[in-house]
């Protein structure tokens, strides 16, 4: 099913009393395909933006768009529609009354995005259109900001030529033990991977960097329930198996973590 919104490229198909509230612009620091890709993943909202998106669960996607409920109780929903190669809109409503429209116009140059935010809010008395427009301004701010933090660390990952080799010594074991008793991380590759080192009651271990749904980073380890998480789309792997354990339906999971031993004093990483 596409948009339920009926002629959703149009401006105001709802013909509503609109008011342009703001005008927000700005140049991203990623590329436009990794803008594109950040506005069609839908998935990344209640994770990365979890400060702003408290509730928000896919009813349905496509070449159109999306369409999220914003409630357990499936009453208020937003949904985006692609217009072209360079514009969508985003529509809020709640109790099925649109509450909001917002057209975003994009420009690609080279591995920059300059982007253009339109804010339409209807029946919007003209004294709150300015604290309005300022609340949306902010929000959008720092939306952008935890977007473009993400794509600029996703390109760095596509364009990273990481090590091919299936050993490396990580460093003494007394000195790297310190620094990671300071707090410090400590990381090494092994056959194109990425691993950060641990250390526990049964020495050390190995626990992989780089999520394997689209490079996010796994720096959210949980050492009682044996897992490691990806802060941009929430994705949890058992470090023990590898597997996902959420989302539940995901099919993607870890390689095998390196064997770490020590040897003559030094802490040798092997590729399984």
């Amino acid at each position: 099913m596409p948009a339920q919104q009926l002629n959703a490229l149009e401006r105001n198909p709802n013909n509503l009393p609109v008011t342009l509230v703001a005008t927000y612009e700005r140049t991203i620091g990623a590329s436009i395909e990794r803008v594109w890709e950040n506005v069609l993943d839908w998935e990344h909202l209640p994770h990365l933006h979890a400060t702003s998106f408290n509730y928000c669960t896919l009813d349905e996607a496509g070449d159109w768009g999306w369409r999220t409920w914003s409630n357990p109780e499936q009453t208020d929903h937003v949904e985006l529609c692609l217009k072209d190669e360079t514009q969508y809109v985003a529509r809020s409503y709640r109790g099925g009354e649109q509450i909001s429209e917002i057209w975003t116009t994009l420009t690609g140059k080279a591995d920059k995005t300059d982007i253009r935010v339109e804010f339409f809010i209807p029946n919007i008395p003209a004294d709150k259109k300015a604290p309005l427009g300022d609340a949306m301004l902010s929000l959008y701010t720092q939306l952008w900001n935890e977007d473009e933090e993400m794509m600029i660390e996703r390109q760095r990952r596509l364009d990273e030529n990481r090590s091919e080799v299936g050993e490396v010594e990580i460093g003494d074991v007394d000195a790297v033990s310190a620094r990671l008793a300071a707090g410090e991380a400590v990381h090494f590759q092994l056959r194109r991977r990425e691993f950060a080192l641990i250390e526990s009651g049964d020495g050390f271990r190995a626990v992989s960097t780089i999520c394997p749904h689209l490079l996010g980073p796994l720096n959210e380890h949980d050492a009682a329930a044996g897992t490691v998480r990806c802060p941009w789309h929430g994705y949890t792997f058992d470090i023990e198996t590898g597997e996902c354990v959420s989302p539940a339906d995901a099919t993607c999971r870890l390689t095998p973590a390196p064997e770490v031993e020590v040897n003559a004093g030094k802490l040798i990483a092997t590729a399984r």
